[in-house]
This record gives C-alpha cells, structure tokens and sequence, in this order.
C-alpha cells in the first residue's frame, strides 16, 4: 500500500523537532531557545507558536519521539516470547544494551537537558502492562504491585546512566535483570537461564528521529 505524503504542516513540525534534536546533542551547545530553534530549523520565529506554545512543550515531543522508538524497538525485541518473564527478561536486556550501542542516545536522554523522567515513566509504563499480564497468567508473584513497579523503573533508570557514564561495565547487564526477575517472583534458575539466553539487539534508527519514523 502506498505511503501517504506527508503534508506541508507535518513536514515544518518534523522540521522542528528534527532541528531540537541537534540542539540538544550538541556538546558545544548552550541554553536553548526558540530564536536558536526556528534558526537551525529554517522557519519564522512566528511559526513555531502554530505548533507548540512554548519550548517545553516542544521537548516533550522530542521525548514522546523517544519513547515510540523504544517501544518499537522492544516489539521486535519481544516478538515470540514464551511467558512475560521472558517479555520482561528481553526488554530489560535490551533497554541496559542501548546505552553500550548507542552513546548517542545517551546523550540525548542524560546530557541534554531533555526530562529523563519521560523516559522513566515509560519503563515504568510498559513494565505496568507486561507486570500484569504476568500475574494474572501466574508468572509473576508481588506482594505491592505499585512499589515493585517504582524499583524496576529506578533500577533500570540507575542502570542505563551507569551504563552511559562507565561507572557499570556492560558485562552488569545480566546480573541486573536476573536481579529485577527475582524482584518480580521469578526463580533464580530460571531467571538465570533467561538473562543468558541468546538474544539480537535491535538497533534503534539513527538520531534525530522524524515523526515519520516512527
């Protein structure tokens, strides 16, 4: 089926986004404000206000972008899992693996300036989800469901800056979500046998993300 074109509206939006993404992952970059935006962006100053009504709201977009692309990424990553256990055992993995990959994505979630808590409250989100599917199924055993969700998404949150500045080698990954299994209920065996099995990592696509792609 053939892909729509995108319309003139669309483009300019993506053209802003695409243009704060730069912003935000240069290094050399300082405080950013509209007048810098609409600049790198090539627009008035006047149009940016026809899609957002201020610079955070902007951002927020940026982090939305952000967590479609993961969440696309952790559909690949998860597709023909055996049980949530395993579902949970892939995403973890794979979130921990991003950081190593791409230090590109660490830069933008952790040395920008973008909210890192979007990024949290994502984790915390699809973990809500697969965390209830899997105890409705048996899989999962918790005594607070709310707690042990807040725990995941601060490990993984911990772990990914770890990751990204080198205070946690890559080789941490396994132990760390053989650890949130155990968290979960899930048995050290089979926790084990889950965080060394073979699994591909999903490349995220380059930075920075259009609205189109994703």
């Amino acid at each position: 089926m053939a892909t729509a074109t995108p319309t003139k509206r669309a483009r300019t939006r993506e053209s802003l986004l695409v243009g704060l993404q730069e912003l935000l992952l240069d290094p050399d970059g300082s405080a950013i404000s509209v007048p810098q935006l609409v600049a790198r962006s090539a627009v008035a100053q006047g149009t940016f206000y026809n899609y957002f009504d201020s610079l955070p709201e902007a951002i927020d977009a940026v982090g939305a972008l952000i967590l479609a692309e993961h969440a696309r990424v952790l559909g690949a990553v998860t597709a023909g899992a055996a049980d949530e256990a395993e579902v949970v055992a892939r995403s973890a993995r794979q979130t921990l693996m991003l950081l190593a990959h791409r230090p590109d994505v660490g830069r933008l979630l952790f040395d920008s300036g973008l909210p890192a808590d979007r990024f949290a409250a994502g984790v915390r989100a699809h973990l809500h989800a697969d965390l209830q599917r899997g105890i409705d199924s048996g899989v999962f055993a918790v005594a607070d469901f709310e707690v042990v969700c807040t725990v995941y998404a601060g490990v993984i949150l911990g772990a990914c800056l770890d990751i990204h500045r080198g205070r946690l080698p890559v080789s941490a990954v396994s132990a760390v979500v053989e650890y949130l299994l155990q968290l979960l209920g899930v048995g050290k065996p089979k926790a084990r046998r889950l965080v060394s099995a073979p699994m591909e990592f999903v490349q995220w696509r380059p930075l920075p993300l259009s609205g189109g792609e994703v």
